[in-house]
């Protein structure tokens, strides 16, 4: 939750909630990726969309991919550069206004308190 708590405006015990705001729900989801390590998202609403039949994306790369993309960028001169956007969805702020109250996964210092979607 660190990583997105920007995304929240965390009212204090008491504070009245802003007219024209609107309660919402959501969720912490888990994964596991293929190579064991653990990734952890708070996710809108989102637990209450069907869950696909099938895997719908790739986990990870092949290495031969990674072989072949960074052979062609050698062999054109092509400068390779790498980066981990981490959460670069929250850039945008958003245009509706929701507020969630804060759960377990919002930490012991936030439970039950309210957070304004921002």
């Amino acid at each position: 939750m660190k990583n997105v708590a920007v995304a929240f405006e965390i009212l204090e015990l008491g504070k009245l909630i802003p007219i024209g705001w609107s309660k919402s729900s959501g969720r912490v989801v888990f994964d596991v990726k293929m190579d064991f390590t653990r990734k952890a998202r708070w996710v809108k609403d989102g637990h209450r969309t069907a869950e696909p039949e099938i895997l719908t994306f790739a986990g990870v790369v092949s290495r031969e991919s990674v072989r072949i993309a960074l052979t062609y960028a050698t062999l054109n001169g092509i400068d390779v550069i790498a980066a981990d956007i981490k959460n670069a969805y929250l850039q945008a702020p958003s245009s509706e206004k929701l507020y969630v109250i804060g759960g377990h996964d919002f930490g012991l210092e936030h439970n039950g308190k309210v957070a304004l979607i921002r």
